[in-house]
């Protein structure tokens, strides 16, 4: 399970060190009596490792350009209407809409996959683990 916590519960110090981490985008490995014991990493990274729901890698939206762009001509459109280039380019808008929509069951199908592969790795390491634990207590 991840913990988070807020900058502002952090000493300045502390800060100013985790802030040096993400704007150089390196990793801070911390130490107990000489030995590594944990890591911070940016954020672009532990995403790599850890997708999240609500930042998902595999979302697609289009920039908010683009949408604007797609509004505008639609409502110039029915307005007064558009020229040869404009009506390409309000198609050109429409079909990434429509690819972006039709994509959506496909990124969902592979999210719940790479989400099962991933519990079936945790599983499989655990049963692992107890099995090496076993071994142990029995040598």
């Amino acid at each position: 399970m991840n913990k988070t916590i807020s900058l502002d519960q952090l000493p300045p110090q502390i800060e100013n060190l985790l802030r040096a981490s993400w704007e150089g985008h390196e990793s801070l490995v911390l130490e107990h009596n000489g030995k590594p014991v944990a890591a911070i990493v940016p954020m672009d990274e532990y995403r790599k490792w850890h997708p999240d729901e609500s930042e998902n890698a595999f979302d697609y939206t289009l920039p908010a350009d683009m949408l604007e762009a797609y509004h505008e001509l639609l409502d110039k459109k029915f307005t007064t209407g558009l020229t040869s280039e404009e009506e390409i380019k309000l198609a050109e808008l429409n079909q990434q809409l429509d690819d972006a929509e039709a994509a959506q069951p496909l990124i969902q199908s592979m999210q719940r996959r790479v989400t099962l592969r991933d519990e079936n790795w945790k599983q499989r390491l655990e049963e692992v683990v107890t099995k090496l634990q076993e071994l142990r207590e029995l040598m």
